[in-house]
């Protein structure tokens, strides 16, 4: 492909801008706070382009001279998308398919966040990255053919599969299960599912050591993202809980209940019990060793904003 020919001298180069594509979310306001450090970023919030619009995102993008795309864009609440299968299909496959043909025609590098729920949860162990995905949910599928799409655009571009994210910026779960222990007495979690939190600080950094390696030029292929050790959700309600308490919070709930999966009546679409992803090739690729999701969350909870008194 012309694309692949001649994508290592069309970016990398310092002053190539970057773009990040819904970027007031979870991650998309900590990854431009971190690459904005040393590059020039061009922030596009919902606001700026319309992913369910295809020629929103041409209009817009065709615009914008930049080297380096991260679409953080996604419809991620699971349960809509299982109701809602043709937004959830436009917004996290179409226009990831889109947004990556409008930057290979700008020889730019995409970086498409995506998700361990392209996998069925059967595996005992952590799931790499040439493990066949297996979704069982609308939006597992639908992450799963964006992922197809943008590397179909480019061998060059990467994917990021990553799992359970926390951060500051917007509430996630370490929130709801820490306000759920407030304000009821035997809050109830499954001890069932299991997978690797990813604190999105910490892959903020990663993502950038990734695609800005110096003369090695960006990473490409498939990679999985997320801090070390596998839990169950259970257990990192606890570990939130608890954390909450060293923070000065009182009358939360003593205890955690341990539920099975298939005991949460509220969720519509399957869930995989395990979808834990090993991380070696990130290490590889990087030499960096992702840190412990305990202590993520403790530096979380302790340096950061999270559960004020």
């Amino acid at each position: 492909m012309w694309f692949d020919e001649n994508y290592h001298r069309a970016v990398g180069t310092r002053d190539s801008p970057v773009v990040v594509v819904w970027s007031g979310g979870r991650l998309g306001s900590v990854l431009v706070g971190q690459i904005s450090k040393h590059r020039r970023v061009i922030a596009l919030g919902r606001g700026d382009l319309d992913l369910t619009h295809a020629g929103s995102i041409r209009r817009v993008l065709g615009a914008i001279d930049y080297g380096y795309l991260f679409l953080t864009a996604a419809l991620t609440d699971v349960d809509y998308c299982e109701t809602h299968p043709r937004e959830a299909y436009v917004i996290n496959a179409e226009a990831a398919g889109i947004v990556a043909e409008v930057s290979a025609e700008k020889c730019a590098h995409v970086t498409y966040l995506s998700t361990d729920m392209v996998f069925d949860g059967s595996s005992a162990v952590p799931y790499r990255e040439t493990d066949p995905p297996l979704p069982i949910s609308v939006y597992g599928h639908t992450k799963h053919d964006g992922e197809r799409r943008v590397l179909a655009a480019s061998g060059g571009n990467l994917v990021a599969r990553v799992s359970w994210l926390f951060g500051p910026s917007r509430p996630g779960f370490p929130e709801w299960i820490v306000r759920q222990a407030a304000s009821c007495e035997y809050p109830a979690l499954p001890e069932d599912k299991f997978a690797r939190p990813t604190y999105t600080v910490d892959l903020a950094e990663w993502l950038e050591a990734l695609v800005f390696r110096n003369d090695e030029g960006p990473a490409s292929g498939v990679v999985h993202l997320c801090n070390d050790g596998t839990c169950s959700w259970k257990e990192w309600g606890e570990a939130c809980v608890d954390l909450a308490r060293v923070r000065g919070m009182k009358n939360l709930a003593q205890k955690i209940r341990g539920i099975s999966l298939a005991e949460v009546e509220a969720f519509v679409a399957s869930r995989p019990l395990n979808s834990a992803m090993y991380t070696g090739k990130f290490s590889k690729l990087t030499g960096i060793r992702p840190r412990p999701w305990s202590e993520a969350l403790r530096h979380f909870v302790i340096q950061g904003e999270a559960f004020r008194a």
